[in-house]
C-alpha cells in the first residue's frame, strides 16, 4: 500500500516536472528596450527590462541574462557581471520571480564612449523547472538599437571662426522678424521657440498655437557635412568634421538661429534617402541632427556638388551656409556667404 502510494507520487511529481519545463516560459512575457533611442558619449542610460506573468500560478525563479558588446560600459553598481567570450563583451544576470498577472520592469545602467549605431542583443529568458534541476530557454527577438551622438569638438579657434561668420551674417543677411506685428497664428509644431506660444489662441482652440509675426527673412542657416575624400586613411578626419558638426548646431540652438542639416554621408541602419533635417530649432531638432550623425558612416553616398545642389533646392542660393569637410574643397567662400572648415587644418 504504502508501496504503492510512493510511486503514485513519484509518477504525479515526474508529470508536473515535464509539465513545467515545457509550458512555464509560455506564462512569460518578455520585452526590451533602451529609454533613450539617442545618447552623448559616455551618458549613463538604462536599458529596461519588462518581464509579465500572463497566468494565473506564480513563478517561483525568471533568470535574465542580458548581453552588451565591448563598446558597452556597464554601471558599477550592476552586480552579476561575467565575461561573455562569443560576443567579446559582457552578461548581466538578474533573477527574479512573479506573482500571478504581475508584471516587473528591470533596468540595466549602461553607457558607451564611441559614437555610433548599435544594435542590442537580444535578452536570454530562464524558467526553472519544478524540481529546481533544469532551466528552460527562449529569447526576446525584438529588435533595438542605440544611436551615440558624437562628441562635441573643442577648440578655441573654431568658436572665434563660427562667432565672427555668424555675426557678420546675421548684421548684413537677416531682417529680424517683429515681435510687435502679429500676421495669425499657426499650430506648433515642436521646432518653434517657447516664447512664440499664444497661450491664449491655444487655450481657445485646445491645440498648442504659436504666433506668425511680421518679418521679410528668417535668419536660417545651412549645415553641410562632406565624407567625400580621396584620402585612404580618413577614419580620423571624418570623426573630426561630425565633431564640428555638434559644435556648429550647439552653437546655433544658442543662439537661437534656425538652421537645416545635410549630410552625403551613408547611414548606418537607415532608409537610404535620409540625409537631410529641415530647418528648425529646439530639442527634438537637435536630436534628429545627431542621430543622423550618429548613424553616419565613413563612405558617401554621392558627391559634394550633389549635396550642394539639394541644400540650394531646398533652402536657396543666397542662405548662408557652414560646410563641414575633411580635406581641401572646391566651394568658394565668396561674399562671406559660406563658411567651409577643414578638418585636416583644425
Amino acid at each position: 500500500m504504502i508501496l504503492g502510494f510512493v510511486l503514485l507520487f513519484v509518477i504525479l511529481i515526474l508529470i508536473v516536472q515535464q509539465w513545467t519545463l515545457e509550458n512555464s516560459l509560455d506564462a512569460v512575457e518578455g520585452n526590451f528596450w533602451p529609454e533613450d533611442n539617442v545618447v552623448d558619449p559616455d551618458e549613463t542610460f538604462d536599458v529596461s527590462i519588462e518581464l509579465k506573468n500572463k497566468k494565473r500560478l506564480p513563478l517561483y525563479y525568471i533568470k535574465v541574462q542580458c548581453p552588451f558588446v565591448k563598446e558597452f560600459v556597464i554601471d558599477s553598481k550592476v552586480k552579476k557581471v561575467t565575461k561573455n567570450r562569443s560576443i567579446d563583451g559582457h552578461t548581466v544576470t538578474i533573477s527574479t520571480w512573479l506573482k500571478p498577472r504581475q508584471k516587473a520592469q528591470l533596468k540595466v545602467p549602461v553607457s558607451a564612449s564611441c559614437r555610433g549605431r548599435y544594435v542590442l542583443v537580444h535578452p536570454s529568458l530562464y524558467c526553472g523547472d519544478f524540481l529546481g534541476l533544469k532551466e528552460c530557454k527562449k529569447n526576446m527577438e525584438q529588435m533595438r538599437e542605440v544611436v551615440v551622438a558624437p562628441k562635441e569638438y573643442d577648440s578655441q579657434e573654431v568658436k572665434q571662426v563660427l562667432g565672427k561668420f555668424l555675426g557678420d551674417y546675421s548684421v548684413r543677411r537677416f531682417i529680424h522678424e517683429d515681435p510687435v506685428l502679429t500676421l495669425g497664428f499657426r499650430e506648433y509644431t515642436g521646432r518653434e521657440p517657447l516664447k512664440t506660444i499664444s497661450w491664449k489662441q491655444s487655450a481657445q482652440r485646445q491645440m498648442l498655437m504659436v504666433k506668425e509675426y511680421d518679418h521679410t527673412v528668417e535668419p536660417v542657416i545651412s549645415v553641410l557635412v562632406n565624407v567625400e575624400t580621396e584620402l585612404a586613411d580618413n577614419k580620423e578626419l571624418l570623426e573630426k568634421c561630425f565633431s564640428l558638426a555638434r559644435r556648429v548646431c550647439s552653437n546655433l540652438e544658442a543662439r537661437g538661429m534656425q538652421y537645416d542639416f545635410y549630410t552625403n554621408a551613408q547611414m548606418a541602419g537607415g532608409t537610404g534617402d535620409d540625409y537631410t533635417v529641415s530647418e528648425g530649432l529646439g530639442p527634438r531638432h537637435f536630436t534628429r541632427v545627431m542621430e543622423l550623425l550618429g548613424r553616419s558612416m565613413h563612405i558617401s553616398a554621392f558627391s559634394l556638388e550633389k549635396l550642394m545642389k539639394m541644400a540650394e533646392d531646398s533652402g536657396g542660393k543666397d542662405r548662408g551656409k557652414i560646410i563641414i569637410t575633411p580635406n581641401e574643397s572646391p566651394v568658394s567662400s565668396a561674399d562671406g556667404q559660406i563658411l567651409v572648415l577643414k578638418a585636416h587644418l583644425l
